[in-house]
C-alpha cells in the first residue's frame, strides 16, 4: 500500500485521464487547493476514522481526507470516475471505492454506528441527499457537504425569515445547522452559475421535532400554501371543529401563516391533530 498523493489540480488528473466534466452527471471539480483544504478541516476527521464522501469525482477531497488520517469510503455513480479513482488510488491506503448513487445513500449497509459523511453534492440531488440524511440521522456522526449558497441561507433560516421553508423545518428538527465557508464559482471547473457554500450538520442530542407522517403531513402544507393563514393552509388535513381543536391545544394562532412557527410549534401542532 502507498501513501496518499499530495495535491494535484484535477483539471491535470482529468486531462491525464482524457475525461472532461459531465454535464449529465452535473460535474463541478473543485480546483482551488484552499477551498478543498477547509472542508477536510471541516470534517476534522480523527487518524483512522471511516468517512463517507458522496461523489468523489476525480478524488481532490478524498486525498485531502486520507492525508489527514482518514479511512475514506467513496461512493461514486458516474462510470468514468469509477475508473479513474481506481486507477489513481487503489494502492492508497485506507481508500474504499464504492459504485452507487448518492440520492439513494443507504448508511444502514455502510455502517452500524454513527458516522461522518462529507461530499460536493450535485445541486440537482441536494433535496434527496438532505431527505436521506434526515430520515438516516441516527447513524449521522456529523456531515460536512457543499450546497448552493440559497440551500445555506435555506437552512440556517429562522421562522419568520424570508428563506424559510419546509428543508429548513425537517433539516433543522434533526440537525444543528453551522456556516463554514462560502465559495466562489471561479473556484471550480466549469465555474457553475451560483455560489456555493459549506455546512455542517451535527445531530441533536434529541431531535427537535420526531418526523412522523402527521409531522410531514403539516409542514407540507404550511409551506405549500405559505400566503395562506394554518387555518385555510391545513383544512384539508381535518375537519374544521378538529383543527380548531388542534390550535388550541397546541397554542397555535390559526390566523398566522405557516412561515411563523418554528419547529417545537409545528410538531405540537401536527401531534394535536393526530390526535
Amino acid at each position: 500500500m502507498s501513501a496518499p498523493p499530495a495535491w494535484e489540480d484535477p483539471r491535470r488528473v482529468l486531462s491525464r485521464h482524457g475525461y472532461a466534466p459531465s454535464k449529465r452527471y452535473s460535474q463541478n471539480f473543485l480546483v482551488t487547493e484552499g477551498v478543498v483544504e477547509g472542508i477536510a478541516d471541516a470534517v476534522a476527521p480523527r487518524p483512522g476514522e471511516r468517512v463517507i464522501e458522496l461523489g468523489p469525482g476525480a478524488g481532490t477531497l478524498t486525498c485531502a481526507l486520507l492525508r489527514r488520517g482518514a479511512s475514506v469510503l467513496a461512493i461514486e455513480k458516474d462510470p468514468r470516475m469509477l475508473a479513474l479513482l481506481r486507477d489513481e488510488l487503489r494502492d492508497v491506503d485506507g481508500f474504499e471505492l464504492r459504485e452507487g448513487d448518492a440520492a439513494e445513500l443507504d448508511l444502514a449497509a455502510l455502517t452500524t454506528t454513527p458516522i461522518a459523511v462529507t461530499g460536493n453534492l450535485p445541486y440537482a440531488i441536494t433535496g434527496s441527499i438532505f431527505r436521506r440524511l434526515v430520515d438516516q440521522r441516527t447513524l449521522v456522526a456529523r456531515s460536512i457537504v457543499m450546497v448552493q449558497r440559497e440551500v445555506r441561507d435555506r437552512l440556517l433560516a429562522g421562522a419568520g425569515d424570508e428563506h424559510y421553508g419546509a428543508l429548513t423545518v425537517f433539516v433543522s428538527a434533526a440537525f444543528r445547522v453551522e456556516p463554514v465557508m462560502t465559495v466562489k464559482p471561479g473556484a471550480f471547473f466549469p465555474p457553475p452559475k451560483v455560489t456555493s457554500a459549506v455546512v455542517r450538520l451535527v445531530p441533536h442530542a434529541t431531535p427537535r421535532a420526531e418526523e412522523t407522517d402527521a409531522f410531514r403531513r403539516v409542514v407540507r402544507a404550511a409551506f405549500d400554501q405559505r400566503r395562506k393563514t394554518l387555518r385555510n393552509a391545513l383544512s384539508s388535513l381535518a375537519t374544521p371543529d378538529v383543527l380548531a381543536a388542534a390550535f388550541v391545544r397546541a397554542d397555535v394562532d390559526p390566523s398566522v401563516r405557516g412561515e411563523t412557527l418554528d419547529v417545537e410549534a409545528f410538531a405540537r401542532l401536527a401531534a394535536a391533530i393526530e390526535g
